[in-house]
């Protein structure tokens, strides 16, 4: 997330994929940012409040007490991008009852953690361990997302280290955890002097000077990434002041990609600032190629629109206009769009604002869509965090 206020999206829109709106699911949730279906009852879900609790939902009744709350001597919540961020359930869920954690603590560092529930409606507060921790030298682009891959992986999306342009260069540094796509194995026995295992096939291990843990880099803000029932990764990566991008990452990749940032964004080179008369050349993905870096698959651009939240590859059964594209929005204005892919392309995009704007009473969505969520039969919520609600995205 961030601050904009002002972007536009390019590109062609394809005609309104009308047809579907947005139904009420819960409410009274303070910043819902994050949201995990449990795999073991598909009435129960697990909900993120940026303030620092995970909350429980079953069936649609939101419960009073929290399944977990950060312990506030060392958690901090006060910058924009600050606070409780990420959760992923593992995948051996019904068996370890294990839930990994994404939050900052006191002095801004992130901090990856894993609690055990007690029970489907508690965690033990005390089963509380740090997997992995690095400092943040600014209070935005923390990332904040956790997932785990088909491959059974802990996956965790880290931001440059904030400011702006990244000063550091943290996007195209290997020697840091920052600007990356991580890839650890928590089930395994750790390595010495680790909470985790570094899987044996990450594009670097082995190599000096070189992080193990990253999988992928050149990255500046992947608030949201998912994997889809096919393995394929897709970034959604917050722009500086011209593009929001979203990267397509095949099932088969080795890792080791270069996503560009802060050498690249959107399609072209990277320039400070957003005047338009200023736009870089559009290069192709060969071109990006022969400098050394992935293109995105989609992108648009700044003014009026920014922000970008991912976002789902839509797999379910109740939208059947919607099966087979991407969802994602934008956090600035409450846009929604999805798209095709084709040949390794995006195509076909299509706005689906209406229906947002629809749900809140003809009311700006402005600055509401935090994050989306998918439930145990692939439909998909959104987030509301201005508001505190969760609506369900139906027909």
């Amino acid at each position: 997330m961030k601050n904009l206020t002002f972007c536009v999206a390019t590109g062609v829109l394809a005609a309104l994929a009308g047809a579907q709106s947005l139904q009420p699911f819960v409410s009274g949730l303070d910043k819902p940012v994050d949201f995990a279906s449990d795999p073991t009852d598909e009435a129960r879900f697990y909900v993120v409040e940026q303030s620092g609790r995970v909350r429980v939902v079953e069936h649609g009744q939101l419960l009073a007490e929290p399944f977990f709350e950060v312990d506030r001597s060392n958690f901090e919540a006060g910058g924009w991008e600050q606070g409780l961020l990420g959760i992923a359930l593992d995948p051996k869920f019904a068996d370890n009852r294990r839930v990994y954690l994404n939050f900052t603590g006191a002095k801004g560092a992130t901090h990856i953690v894993r609690v055990v529930a007690e029970s489907a409606q508690r965690a033990d507060p005390a089963s509380q361990t740090l997997v992995l921790t690095f400092a943040q030298p600014w209070n935005n682009h923390n990332g904040g997302c956790i997932r785990f891959g088909p491959d059974g992986m802990l996956w965790i999306g880290t931001g440059d280290g904030g400011a702006a342009n990244d000063p550091q260069g943290n996007g195209q540094k290997l020697d840091t955890l920052l600007g990356k796509m991580l890839r650890i194995d928590v089930s395994a026995e750790p390595d010495e002097g680790l909470s985790y295992a570094v899987p044996k096939d990450n594009p670097f291990v082995g190599r000096e000077g070189v992080r193990p843990e990253i999988w992928a880099y050149g990255l500046r803000n992947p608030w949201r990434f998912e994997f889809d029932s096919l393995g394929r990764l897709w970034i959604a990566d917050v722009g500086q002041n011209r593009y929001e991008e979203i990267h397509l990452q095949s099932a088969d990749s080795k890792g080791g990609e270069n996503y560009g940032w802060n050498v690249m964004e959107g399609f072209g080179e990277f320039r400070p600032g957003g005047d338009r008369a200023r736009d870089p050349k559009k290069l192709t993905p060969e071109e990006h190629k022969e400098r050394g870096f992935v293109a995105p698959i989609h992108a648009y651009r700044h003014d009026p629109d920014g922000s970008i939240t991912g976002g789902y590859f839509y797999e379910g059964e109740g939208i059947p206009a919607l099966k087979g594209r991407y969802i994602f929005a934008e956090f600035q204005r409450g846009r929604i769009w999805s798209f095709k892919v084709e040949d390794g392309k995006a195509t076909d995009l299509a706005e689906h604002t209406q229906m947002w704007t629809s749900a809140l009473g003809g009311k700006t969505p402005l600055q509401r869509i935090s994050s989306f969520g998918r439930d145990n039969a692939g439909e998909l919520y959104v987030l509301d965090v201005r508001e505190g609600k969760i609506w369900k995205m139906v027909e």
